[in-house]
């Protein structure tokens, strides 16, 4: 059977069995491009179509997934302040997607239906929702499966994920986020994420999809906050302008990303109380509290009573693929739904940082039950060094 056929056996069953088969063909010999867009189209048209004609610039910034950046938060309300629309159509992350972030606002809605959604992005610009029944189902399920079979990292099959709801929504603009890391998705080294950047662009040409891409590390904290409820505190810490050099850093790579796919042109200086305004908006529109949203970020101030002290002087180096699954594990076990939030670190030094004995390192916060086997987790995160270890920044490819 043939790359079309293989998917048209998706198309038609939507089991284990296609499933399975998509995911080997996947592997050898390879979708091509228009393949690749097939399938996408495919998983977008399983639900609802959303056709948005009057918006002229649906825009988005995905990414490939990984722990310890905001750019799925912070992207879109910039995209929102240089005058872009906003459909984000997203799916859970590990540890803390944008979504799950978003959905632990009470009363904020990430299951809308077309009509709210139409509603919602007439009345303000920018609507952020779960990828469910109604909207990509068939992806969703493609995903879920991919995801428990420990077949995330094959670059097609991200391909048509990513492309897949975006189509679904009518985005027309899009820049993806791609974090290069030994346990990403898209690229274990730089070279194999500039090589699955051209891939992902190609096929979105063919989409008629305007795409660029943007190569950040994966394998180190781009700043501190990491978990969901501290990607909240993040936020509003970036809205009091309360922000370490790390999180300026990261605040500014999420504004050149915006800025770089961003249609119009005509930018100005962003002062941070309008982010926080936008914010706000997308909270108000999807029926959250902002309320809620200050009352959970002092909650998750306050419950950081715990840390990890440095016992040894040098270099620091922070394995960002052990606090992912020291956090997913918690979360796994939490029992409280698909968006559990146990427990969560900052960061209070990154990657090369240079360190002392006594030095506290990160706080985090979880349950009594939990502390000893967590803090026991996080000790292993940190590795001191007598040298720097080489690190990668930033890079647009177009």
């Amino acid at each position: 059977m043939n790359g079309t056929g293989i998917i048209d056996n998706l198309i038609l069953h939507s089991n284990n069995v296609s499933i399975d088969e998509l995911i080997s063909y996947a592997r050898s010999p390879g979708f091509s491009p228009p393949e690749i867009l097939y399938l996408a189209n495919g998983l977008a048209k399983s639900g609802t179509i959303i056709e948005n004609s009057e918006f002229k610039i649906l825009s988005d910034i995905p990414s490939t997934g990984g722990p310890a950046s905001l750019s799925t938060l912070i992207c879109p309300l910039f995209l929102k302040i240089f005058g872009n629309q906003v459909l984000k159509l997203g799916v859970p992350g590990r540890p803390a997607g944008g979504i799950d972030v978003l959905s632990l606002i009470e009363g904020y809605n990430v299951n809308p239906n077309l009509d709210e959604v139409d509603s919602w992005i007439k009345e303000s610009g920018y609507v952020h929702f779960l990828a469910n029944s109604e909207f990509a189902p068939l992806d969703r399920l493609v995903f879920n499966y991919r995801k428990a079979n420990n077949a995330l990292n094959i670059p097609s099959l991200v391909v048509a994920s990513i492309l897949a709801k975006k189509i679904a929504v009518g985005v027309k603009y899009v820049g993806l986020d791609i974090r290069v890391s030994e346990f990403g998705n898209f690229g274990k080294t730089w070279q194999e994420a500039g090589e699955n950047a051209r891939l992902f662009i190609d096929v979105a040409k063919l989409a008629r999809i305007k795409a660029r891409c943007f190569i950040t590390p994966g394998a180190e904290p781009q700043q501190p906050y990491i978990g969901r409820g501290e990607a909240l505190l993040a936020l509003k810490k970036i809205f009091e302008d309360d922000m370490s050099h790390s999180l300026r850093k990261h605040l500014g790579h999420c504004f050149s990303m915006a800025s770089s796919i961003c249609v119009n042109k005509n930018k100005k200086a962003i002062a941070l109380t309008l982010l926080k305004d936008v914010f706000a908006e997308n909270v108000r529109i999807q029926k959250g509290s902002m309320e809620s949203f200050n009352d959970i970020t002092d909650k998750i101030q306050q419950a950081h009573i715990h840390s990890i002290i440095c016992s040894e002087s040098g270099f620091l180096n922070i394995k960002l693929e052990k606090i992912r699954e020291a956090i997913v594990n918690r979360q796994g076990i939490a029992g409280t739904g698909i968006f559990a939030d146990p427990c969560g670190i900052i960061l209070t030094a990154m990657t090369n940082d240079y360190v002392s004995d006594g030095d506290v390192l990160c706080t985090f916060r979880c349950s009594n039950a939990e502390k000893e086997r967590f803090e026991h987790e996080l000790t292993g995160v940190f590795e001191i060094s007598p040298r720097l270890i080489k690190t990668s920044d930033f890079e647009e490819i177009i």
